[in-house]
C-alpha cells in the first residue's frame, strides 16, 4: 500500500494502516542496541569505580602503613610530613576517582535519560498516531460503508431495471414466437388446404377419367351387344323363316310325321335364342362420384 509523504516526529513513514513495520522494527533494534550500549557503559563505569575504590583502599592501607612506620620510628615531624603527603595523594586519588565516577555516571544517566525521553516520546507519538489512525480508519470505514450502501442501492436499481428489461424481452419474444407459430400454422393450414384441394381435384379427375373410361367401355359393350342382338334377331328371323319352310315342306310331304316331329323342329330357335342371351355380357354400372 502506498505510503504518504508526511512523517511524524519520530521519523517514521506513515502508511494507511499504521507505521511502516520495517522502519519500526529497525528503530526498535536501534533502541535495543542503544540500551545495550548504555548498559555496557554503565557496567564499564561501575568497573572503573570499583577499580578506583580498590586504588583508594590501597592508598588508605599505604597511609596506615606509613603511619605505623612513623609511629615506630618516633620521628613525629617527618611522619607528619609524610602523612600529609600521603593524605594529599589519597585525597587527589579519591577526588580523581570521584570526578571520573561522577562524569561516567552523569554521562550514563544523561544517555539513559535521553534514551528514556526519546522512547517515551516515541510511545506518545505512537499513541497519537494510533488514535489518528483509529479515527481515520473509522472515517474510512464509515465512508466505505456509505459507498457500499450506495453501490448496493445502485446495483439493486440496475438489477431491477435489468429484470424489467428481461421481462419485457421475454414478453416480446413470447409474442413474436406466438405470432410466428400462428403464421406458420396458417401457412401449414393453407398448404394442407391446397394439398387437399389438389388431391380432391386429382381424385375427381381420376374418377371422371374412370367414369369416362367405364362409360366408353359400357358404350362399346352396349354397341357390341346391340350388334349381337341384331345378329340374334337376324338368326331368329332366319330360323323362323326356316321353320316356316320346314313346316310347309313337312306338311306337304309327310303330314303324320310332320305332326309327330313338330316339337323337335321348334327347339333349335329357342336354343339359339338362349345362346344369344348368354353371349350378351352384363352391363357395368358407372362409378359413383
Amino acid at each position: 500500500m502506498a505510503a504518504v509523504d508526511d512523517r511524524d516526529p519520530a521519523g517514521f513513514t506513515v502508511v494507511r494502516h499504521g507505521f511502516d513495520r520495517e522502519q519500526v522494527r529497525q528503530r526498535m533494534d536501534e533502541l535495543a542496541a542503544a540500551l545495550e550500549r548504555v548498559a555496557s557503559e554503565r557496567e564499564e563505569a561501575a568497573a572503573q569505580a570499583a577499580e578506583l575504590r580498590g586504588e583508594l583502599e590501597i592508598a588508605r592501607r599505604e597511609i596506615a602503613a606509613l603511619g605505623d612506620r612513623l609511629d615506630n620510628q618516633g620521628d613525629e615531624q617527618s611522619g607528619a610530613r609524610m602523612l600529609a603527603i600521603a593524605k594529599a595523594q589519597a585525597a587527589e586519588v579519591t577526588a580523581r576517582a570521584k570526578v571520573a565516577a561522577e562524569q561516567t555516571w552523569s554521562a550514563t544517566e544523561k544517555a539513559s535519560s535521553e534514551l528514556r525521553d526519546h522512547y517515551r516520546a516515541l510511545l506518545r507519538s505512537l499513541d497519537e498516531q494510533h488514535v489518528e489512525l483509529t479515527r481515520t480508519r473509522k472515517s474510512m470505514m464509515a465512508s466505505a460503508k456509505a459507498k457500499v450502501e450506495e453501490m448496493t442501492t445502485e446495483a439493486e436499481r440496475r438489477q431491477e431495471a435489468i429484470d424489467k428489461a428481461a421481462e419485457r424481452d421475454r414478453i416480446r419474444i413470447d409474442r413474436e414466437f406466438s405470432e410466428s407459430m400462428a403464421a406458420k400454422r396458417d401457412a401449414l393450414r393453407r398448404e394442407l388446404d391446397k394439398a387437399r384441394s389438389d388431391c380432391d381435384r386429382e381424385v375427381t379427375a381420376r374418377l371422371t377419367a374412370a367414369d369416362e373410361e367405364a362409360r366408353r367401355r359400357v358404350d362399346s359393350v352396349t354397341a357390341e351387344v346391340r350388334k349381337l342382338t341384331a345378329v340374334r334377331e337376324q338368326l331368329s328371323n332366319r330360323l323362323r323363316e326356316t321353320k316356316k319352310l320346314l313346316d310347309v315342306s313337312t306338311s306337304l310331304m309327310e303330314p303324320v310325321e310332320g305332326e309327330a316331329e313338330e316339337p323337335t323342329t321348334s327347339a333349335p330357335p329357342a336354343a339359339a335364342e338362349e345362346k344369344g342371351k348368354e353371349a350378351v355380357p352384363p352391363q357395368r354400372q358407372p362409378a359413383k362420384r
